[in-house]
């Protein structure tokens, strides 16, 4: 009968301190990722909102505003947010909102894969109005 050592208690430790750092940032970008989806959901619902609001209004300041308050937790700054609202007349009657949103990762790692370091979000809406 071989008695067979185990492997040194300090290998593990050094695995775990080798592993850990990589198990981080991989935990890190799904939270961004998770945060990229938000913002794109959100946007894409403020862009809709704000379609539904000009089929009755026809007013392109009233669906920017209407677009702007569903676009909850975004930073609404004109450097990272933008809302342009377009009304067409005859004879087409369609009302158009188009949102952009500058993403910025937290993850520096992915901030340097993404040219400029953001990401640009895009979301259009277009309906028809009731004539």
């Amino acid at each position: 009968m071989s008695t067979r050592k185990s492997a040194s208690p300090g290998q593990s430790l050094v695995e775990f301190a080798i592993l850990i750092p990589v198990f981080i940032l991989i935990v890190v970008v799904i939270f961004d990722l998770g945060r990229a989806v938000y913002y794109y959901s959100t946007i894409y619902n403020a862009a809709r909102e704000g379609a539904r609001n000009g089929i009755i209004t026809r007013n392109t300041t009233s669906m920017e505003n209407a677009a702007k308050n569903y676009a909850f937790g975004l930073d609404l700054d004109p450097a990272t947010f933008s809302v342009i609202a377009t009304y067409f007349p005859n004879p087409t009657y369609k009302v158009q909102v188009t949102i952009t949103y500058s993403f910025v990762p937290v993850t520096p790692l992915v901030s340097q894969l993404l040219p400029g370091g953001k990401l640009t979000l895009r979301s259009q809406s277009v309906m028809e109005t009731e004539e």
